[in-house]
């Protein structure tokens, strides 16, 4: 076993009866069955081709009883690939016809295959697509990492059970979306679509995987990070953090009184009332501070090149980078995009020409940052900055004593020695 992947295993070893509280109360749906892998013999793998089975258990005559306990969910979270795992997976449906939770699996399993690379790549664009159109709806969806080569599993959870029928038609109409993300095939959705009698599927819990060396690990959302997956401590902190969102408004004609309107085929659900202030709650457990901040971006030096800020029209092309930034800032702030290009113009200018000049520039601007995707909320033209939470400038140099203590003035005295060059 990897260093790695060893001392992983032991923080999930370590917050398995947190993990197991947790899973017991957000996403057990029913308690008389559970899914298993159970690792083969030498001699029966050489037979399947495969080193594990995947069943439902216990067998139709020893049903009845619970026996999705505490204990059983603490040794899956707590399985190490030496001593003997016990992992499991739970079912996406009760008894009631009711789901806690949706999900989907998103497989790259013929990892040497010719363009698994491709496949793993398009995998996680589709999979990075949903997470976000979960999100804008006021979700707090957890996208794990489930295999470390190209497989992701993508859940949702919601505040209180949610007929079976309503979530599977929810989630039914994301993964539908796959050929337009560029996906090979359409992935495995859970629940599946309720039939009588049947005891629905069943997903795999995050923890250590079943065949690869590899611990699930949490998708941060800032993607302007060199690594913006979660793994260990981290990774379980933000699960334990999760909010459970709106159940989705029942199927018309579905007796079951959730207040809702049904959705029309292929969106999301239908809007909650309360989905803009889950979202700012959300915002705020993950990030501290204000529920939604404001993050204020310079235009020139940042977005693009300052060689072309010689007019107050003037814009070239974007830095490289530059969209892709503020679209992964966008996930957590309200970005406003500064610049001085007005600077030369009297302070306090309210005449026709002044004012009409300002709308000029702000549509040039506005119409430049909309062409390339750029990623904002609104545009600031004034000489001094906005009031915001943090400040993004090429010009601007940090300096936070109280901190990093002394060391701090003589770092940002070398970088404001750097920006004046020479004779400053």
């Amino acid at each position: 076993m990897a260093a790695g992947e060893q001392i992983i295993g032991e923080e999930w070893k370590e917050r398995s009866r947190e993990l197991a509280d947790w899973a017991m109360e957000r996403l057990v749906n029913r308690r008389e069955v559970w899914g298993q892998y159970a690792l083969l013999s030498p001699e029966q793998a050489r037979e399947s081709g495969r080193t594990y089975k995947a069943m439902t258990l216990p067998v139709p005559e020893m049903r009845g009883e619970d026996r999705v306990t505490l204990d059983k969910l603490a040794c899956h979270f707590a399985s190490r690939r030496l001593h003997r795992p016990q992992l499991i997976g739970l079912h996406a449906e009760s008894q009631e016809g009711t789901s806690r939770w949706l999900g989907i699996d998103i497989d790259n399993h013929d990892l040497d295959a010719v363009g698994a690379d491709v496949r793993a790549r398009r995998n996680l664009a589709g999979a990075l697509a949903w997470w976000r159109a979960f999100g804008e709806r006021g979700y707090d969806p957890l996208l794990f990492d489930s295999s470390g080569r190209g497989g992701y599993h993508l859940w949702v959870l919601f505040a209180e059970p949610a007929p079976t029928a309503a979530v599977f038609d929810l989630v039914k109409a994301v993964a539908s979306t796959w050929e337009a993300n560029q996906l090979e095939e359409e992935p495995e959705v859970f629940p599946k679509q309720p039939r009588p009698g049947s005891l629905n599927a069943w997903f795999r819990l995050p923890g250590m995987h079943h065949t690869q060396p590899h611990y699930s690990r949490l998708w941060s959302g800032e993607e302007w990070l060199s690594d913006p997956w979660l793994e260990g401590h981290a990774a379980i902190d933000a699960m334990l953090q999760v909010i459970p969102g709106p159940p989705p408004p029942a199927p018309a004609g579905l007796a079951v009184p959730l207040g809702g309107v049904p959705a029309r085929q292929g969106e999301l659900g239908a809007p909650s009332p309360s989905a803009p202030e889950r979202s700012a709650a959300v915002r705020k457990q993950r990030f501290g501070g204000a529920a939604r901040p404001t993050v204020c971006l310079d235009l020139d030096g940042v977005l693009v090149n300052r060689s072309y800020a010689r007019g107050g029209e003037e814009l070239g092309d974007p830095i490289d980078g530059a969209v892709e930034f503020t679209r992964a800032l966008a996930e957590q702030a309200d970005i406003v995009i500064h610049t001085a290009r007005l600077a030369g113009r009297p302070a306090g200018a309210r005449d026709g020409a002044a004012q009409a000049e300002q709308r000029r520039i702000e549509e040039r601007i506005r119409a430049w940052l909309d062409q390339h995707g750029f990623a904002y909320k609104q545009i600031a033209l004034a000489v001094g900055k906005p009031i915001a939470s943090a400040y993004v400038d090429d010009r601007g140099v940090s300096c936070r004593p109280l901190d990093d203590g002394p060391r701090a003035f003589e770092e940002a005295l070398a970088a404001v020695r750097r920006l004046c060059g020479p004779s400053g």
